[in-house]
């Protein structure tokens, strides 16, 4: 009996330690869960290209205090889309222009607009990246997002609407926190573009 008690004890032990050791690894990959506006449009014979550029005047992601806080984060993301109020779908993991392309063709494709490669399409949108910056100060998360996208049809650009955003979130826990913040202002912003009236002051 007092063996069996003691393999117990040491197994108890063993589960405390794994869980401690897991919440203190910190992740490599920041979590980006995007969600799909509540209300969906219904466009049809619309087709598009995406591309991205990077105009931040500062590339680093993260502050200085920030990078302390994470410092095995590699610059790469987790995607998870869903409809609001659902868990989502794990899309994979991106550099962070790849996150915006992959995020917006979601969003586009969300609206029954289809996202193609090549020249097969009604119009070229460029989301250009003006800055996607996370601090941390007195135990707060600030996160800062800004973006263009330009409709170019033909070599015209017919449309062009700028976003931009702050969002900031009590540290707590880990980097959780941090996925929060950041999740919800890139879903906020990105659902804040009018996908219909955006195309239809085209024309398309």
């Amino acid at each position: 009996m007092q063996l069996k008690k003691c393999s117990i004890n040491i197994l108890t032990l063993m589960v405390i330690t794994g869980i401690f050791a897991g919440a203190c690894t910190q992740s490599q990959f920041l979590k980006v869960h995007y969600q799909l506006p509540p209300e969906r449009d219904t466009l049809e014979n619309i087709s598009v290209q995406l591309s991205f550029t990077d105009k931040r005047r500062n590339k680093a992601i993260l502050s200085h205090a920030a990078r302390k806080d994470l410092p095995d984060f590699t610059g790469n993301f987790t995607l998870v889309v869903g409809p609001a109020e659902e868990d989502g779908k794990l899309l994979g993991v991106y550099d962070l222009d790849t996150l915006f392309k992959e995020t917006f063709r979601q969003r586009l494709q969300y609206a029954g607009v289809k996202v193609v490669e090549g020249k097969d399409s009604n119009a070229e949108i460029e989301i250009a990246l003006k800055e996607f910056r996370l601090d941390l100060k007195t135990r707060k998360w600030f996160f800062n997002m800004s973006y263009q996208l330009d409709l170019i049809k033909g070599d015209k650009l017919v449309a062009s609407e700028k976003i931009n955003g702050s969002a900031e979130r009590l540290k707590t826990y880990g980097e959780r926190d941090a996925n929060k913040v950041i999740s919800e202002l890139v879903t906020d912003m990105i659902n804040r573009l009018d996908v219909a009236a955006f195309l239809r002051n085209a024309g398309l």
